[in-house]
């Protein structure tokens, strides 16, 4: 008796641009506006430095967090974080300021970190730098017994959710109505992120690292 043939495990997209068959593993989010001069792979830059912000890199980062996200004070598991105070990463090239990864040490316990801000200038998008701000952020980690790291979201933010999982991030917790309970704070009543999504709830996640053995 003929056996019958094996129904796919799950729907299948078609590319947006070639139409062609996509299963969802092979599906990359990338954001593209409608000139078709912006329809190829941008190139990456190699290798991509990372170092540690200094005074004149935070009075950037700030900026860029105002113009973003209102506020140089960001608000992430219950807490508020000010940019002023905050270690932070950056990426530069040809003395551009690329990307930038604001953390906390020791929180919310001593074996444990957190992710502040996570921003990639427009331009630099979608060429590694935040893959690059991760693993440095796991290297200053590891040596410091840190053996996790967390981050949150908004429930609106596809691509920050996609990026955090794709390097490594589980979701482990949702507070629903944290987010709108913060812009509520700000005086607005209602706000839209991604693709017209209301922004409503904060969605945590982690990363497992393991820790390195500080040496002697």
């Amino acid at each position: 008796m003929p056996s019958e043939k094996a129904k796919p495990a799950r729907p299948i997209y078609h590319c947006t641009i070639c139409g062609e068959a996509m299963p969802w593993a092979g599906g990359r989010l990338r954001l593209i506006c409608d000139n078709v001069a912006c329809h190829g792979e941008r190139p990456r830059p190699s290798p991509i430095e990372v170092r540690e912000g200094d005074e004149h890199d935070r009075l950037a980062l700030m900026n860029v967090s105002r113009r973003f996200f209102g506020s140089s004070h960001i608000h992430a598991f219950d807490e508020v974080f000010p940019l002023a105070r905050t270690p932070f990463l950056v990426v530069e090239f040809s003395g551009e300021r690329a990307g930038y990864m604001a953390y906390a040490l020791n929180f919310p316990e001593n074996d444990e970190a957190a992710v502040v801000l996570l921003v990639v200038q427009p331009g630099f998008q979608g060429r590694g730098v935040g893959t690059a701000l991760q693993g440095a952020l796991e290297a200053v980690c590891r040596p410091k017994g840190v053996t996790q790291i967390r981050v949150s979201s908004t429930n609106d933010n596809i691509p920050g959710l996609y990026f955090y999982q794709r390097v490594g991030y589980v979701v482990d917790g949702i507070t629903l109505g944290a987010a709108a309970q913060v812009i509520a704070e700000h005086g607005e009543v209602e706000a839209f992120g991604f693709g017209g999504i209301p922004i409503r709830d904060e969605i945590q996640l982690i990363k497992k690292i393991g820790s390195l053995e500080p040496t002697i």
